[in-house]
C-alpha cells in the first residue's frame, strides 16, 4: 500500500481533518514533532510526499527516500522545497495552484482595514474598560479614495484587486509582465513601475513569490522611497521585505502602520521587535487558511496523489512545476 508522508506537523485535531480525506488504498505517515530529522527518517519508507511550508525539504531529506515518485505542495510557495535536487531525481513536483487564493485576499484585505482603523488599538482599549471614542476615531483611517499598490499580479493578487473594487480606491500594481489592458480595466487596475508604485502608493500590499530575484526587494531605501505615513501589507513570504529597515521604519513612524501574516523567520522569534509595536497587526501565516480553504487544499492534493499513482497524470488539475 502507498504512503504519503506530511511533512508538516499537524495536531491531533487538524490530523483528524485530514485523515478524512485520505483517498482508499493509502496510508498516511504523520509528525510527531516539528522536526526535519524526523521528516529524514519518515521519508525512507514514503512514496509520496504532502509538504507543508515550514520544514525545507531539501538534498538532506530527499536522499533518504528511495521510494519517492511524487512531490505534492499543499499551497504554492516553493520556497520549501529544493527544486534541483527532485529534478536530478527526475520527480514530479505538483502545485495546488489558486486553491487558497481566496481566502488570503481576504485576509489582506482584513489586515489593510485592521490596520487603517487601528483595530487592535480599540479592542484592547476597551477590553481595559476604556471608552474612548473621538480621539481614538481621529487617529483612523478610511480605504475609501486610498491608493493602493500591488506588488506581483497572480491568483492572490488579481482576487484582492478584484475586492478593492467595492472599497473605491485607485489600486496600481507592478509585476514584470504586465497584463492585458482589456484584464486592467476589468480588476480596475493602472500598471506602475516598481519605484512608482512605491513612492505613489498609501498602501502597498506585496503578492509576489520568494525567489532570488523579489528577496528583499523591500528595504532601507524602498521604505525612504514611499510616502511618509504610508502603510505595508505583507501575507506572501516574509522574506520579501527586510525585517530590520521595516522596524526602523515602523518605529520613526515614516511607515505608518503594516499588517503581517508572514515574517523572515517562522514561527516569530519570542524577541521579535514587531513584538513591541502598537502600528503593527501580527497573524501567524493563516491567510491561506480557513475550513473551506484547509479542506479545499487537502483534498486536492490527495486527489492529485491518487490519479498519479493511478497513471492518470493528465486527470491532474493543479500545475506540475
Amino acid at each position: 500500500m502507498p504512503s504519503i508522508l506530511l511533512t508538516n506537523y499537524y495536531s491531533k485535531t487538524i490530523l483528524s481533518l485530514i485523515k478524512k480525506e485520505v483517498p482508499p488504498g493509502f496510508t498516511v505517515i504523520s509528525l510527531d514533532s516539528s522536526s526535519k530529522e524526523e521528516v529524514r527518517q519518515k521519508a525512507a519508507e514514503s512514496d509520496y510526499f504532502l509538504v507543508g511550508g515550514r520544514i525545507k525539504i531539501d538534498k538532506y531529506v530527499i536522499e533518504n527516500a528511495p521510494r519517492l515518485k511524487m512531490v505534492q505542495r499543499s499551497g504554492v510557495g516553493m520556497d520549501s522545497v529544493d527544486l534541483d535536487v527532485l529534478k536530478a531525481r527526475n520527480i514530479p513536483v505538483y502545485i495546488n495552484h489558486g486553491v487558497n487564493s481566496r481566502s488570503v485576499a481576504e485576509h489582506t484585505l482584513m489586515l489593510m482595514l485592521s490596520v487603517l482603523k487601528r483595530l487592535n488599538i480599540s479592542d484592547s482599549s476597551l477590553k481595559k474598560g476604556e471608552w474612548v471614542k473621538h480621539e481614538l476615531g481621529v487617529q483612523n483611517f478610511e480605504l475609501f479614495g486610498k491608493t493602493v499598490g500591488l506588488i506581483g499580479m497572480g491568483n492572490i493578487g488579481e482576487c484582492v484587486a478584484e475586492m478593492l473594487t467595492s472599497f473605491g480606491t485607485n489600486t496600481l500594481y507592478f509585476k514584470p509582465n504586465r497584463l492585458s489592458q482589456e484584464k486592467e480595466d476589468k480588476l480596475g487596475l493602472s500598471y506602475r513601475s516598481f519605484e512608482k508604485l512605491l513612492s505613489e502608493s498609501d498602501i502597498v500590499s506585496i503578492h509576489c513569490s520568494l525567489n532570488d530575484q523579489t528577496r528583499s526587494i523591500i528595504g532601507e531605501k524602498e521604505f525612504n522611497s514611499m510616502k511618509s505615513g504610508a502603510f505595508i501589507i505583507n501575507t506572501s513570504r516574509g522574506a520579501i521585505i527586510d525585517e530590520k529597515a521595516l522596524v526602523k521604519n515602523l518605529k520613526s513612524g515614516h511607515i505608518r502602520g503594516a499588517g503581517l501574516d508572514v515574517y523572515e523567520q517562522e514561527p516569530l522569534p519570542t524577541n521579535s521587535y514587531l513584538r513591541e509595536l502598537d502600528n503593527v497587526i501580527l497573524t501567524p501565516h493563516i491567510g491561506g487558511i480557513t475550513q473551506e480553504s484547509f479542506t479545499a487544499m487537502i483534498r486536492s492534493a490527495f486527489r492529485n496523489i491518487s490519479l498519479y499513482e493511478s497513471g492518470e497524470m493528465e486527470l491532474i488539475e493543479n500545475n506540475k512545476i
